[in-house]
C-alpha cells in the first residue's frame, strides 16, 4: 500500500479517516495546524507553509489525503490564506516532491445556489457557489484539473454532501455516511489509475439532490441508505422559508464576512 500524507488530521473527518486507515494497515503521515484531542499527534505543519510540505511530502509520501483547510464560510483572508494559497501549496508541493495522487475534498455548496427545485444535478451541472468557501472549493477543483493535465498528477476529487447525522429532513437528501466516504476514498487511493475526475460523496437515498455517473465512481458504490435513519423528533423542512429554497440553505443566506 502506498504511503500516505492526511491533511485536516485533527478535524472529525481527519480524524475519522485516520483511523480507518490504521485498521486497513496502510502508512499514514497525518498533519494539522493544531494537535488533536483524544487521538495520537500529528504532524504540526501550515498549508501556507510550502516548504513544510515538501519535507512532509519527501518521506516517501506517495498519496495525498488533502482534508485540511477551513470547512465554513470565513471572511476572504482566511479563505485566501487556507483554502486557496493552502491548495496551492499542497498541489505545488506534490509536483515538486513527485508525488503522483491527491485525493481532494470539495463540497456540494460549489453548487449550492440551485433552487432546491432543481434536483437532481449530474456531476457536470454549471457550478453555483453560495459562499468564498465554496468558490475556495473550485479553486482547488480547477486546480486538479489543471496539474493533472499539466503535470500528469491524478486527482479524485470529492465533493462531500452531509457527512454527519441529518439535523433536517431536507439533509435526508445529502446524507453521507462516513463508511461510504471512507469507501470513497479508499477507491480513489486504490483504483490503478484515477486520471481527474469529480464524485459527489453521498449515500443512498430514494430522492436524491445529486446524482454520478458510475463510470467515474472508481467502481465505488454506497453501502448505506438513508432509510436506516430516523429522523430527530420535531424536524421539519417547510420549503416555503426561505433559507431552504435553495440548495446550500444558510450558506446562501450568510452576509459577506467582511461587512
Amino acid at each position: 500500500m502506498p504511503k500516505l500524507l492526511l491533511t485536516g488530521a485533527a478535524g472529525r473527518l481527519g480524524r475519522h479517516l485516520r483511523q480507518r486507515f490504521a485498521e486497513d494497515g496502510r502508512e499514514v503521515l497525518a498533519t494539522d495546524i493544531v494537535q488533536p484531542e483524544g487521538a495520537a499527534p500529528v504532524e504540526i505543519a501550515d498549508l501556507a507553509d510550502r516548504a513544510a510540505l515538501e519535507r512532509l511530502m519527501g518521506q516517501g509520501v506517495d498519496a495525498v489525503v488533502h482534508m485540511g483547510g477551513i470547512a465554513t464560510e470565513a471572511p476572504w483572508a482566511d479563505i485566501l490564506s487556507a483554502n486557496i494559497e493552502g491548495t496551492y501549496n499542497l498541489f505545488e508541493a506534490a509536483r515538486r516532491t513527485g508525488v503522483r495522487r491527491i485525493i481532494y475534498a470539495s463540497s456540494y455548496h460549489v453548487v449550492g445556489m440551485y433552487p432546491v427545485a432543481e434536483v437532481p444535478l449530474g456531476i457536470d451541472a454549471p457550478v453555483r457557489p453560495d459562499t468564498l468557501y465554496a468558490v475556495g472549493k473550485l479553486f482547488g477543483e480547477n486546480l486538479a484539473r489543471l496539474y493533472h493535465d499539466k503535470f500528469g498528477i491524478e486527482c479524485l476529487v470529492m465533493r462531500i454532501c452531509a457527512a454527519s447525522q441529518p439535523g433536517s429532513a431536507r439533509e435526508l437528501h445529502l446524507w453521507c455516511h462516513l463508511d461510504d466516504l471512507t469507501g470513497l476514498v479508499r477507491a480513489g487511493l486504490d483504483a490503478p489509475t484515477v486520471g481527474y475526475r469529480r464524485v459527489y460523496a453521498l449515500s443512498r437515498c430514494p430522492e436524491p439532490w445529486y446524482v454520478n455517473d458510475p463510470a467515474e465512481a472508481l467502481g465505488w458504490v454506497p453501502t448505506h441508505d438513508v432509510s436506516e435513519l430516523t429522523p430527530p423528533d420535531g424536524v421539519s423542512w417547510p420549503p416555503a422559508d426561505p433559507i431552504n429554497t435553495l440548495q446550500g440553505a444558510a450558506f446562501t443566506r450568510w452576509p459577506h464576512f467582511d461587512d
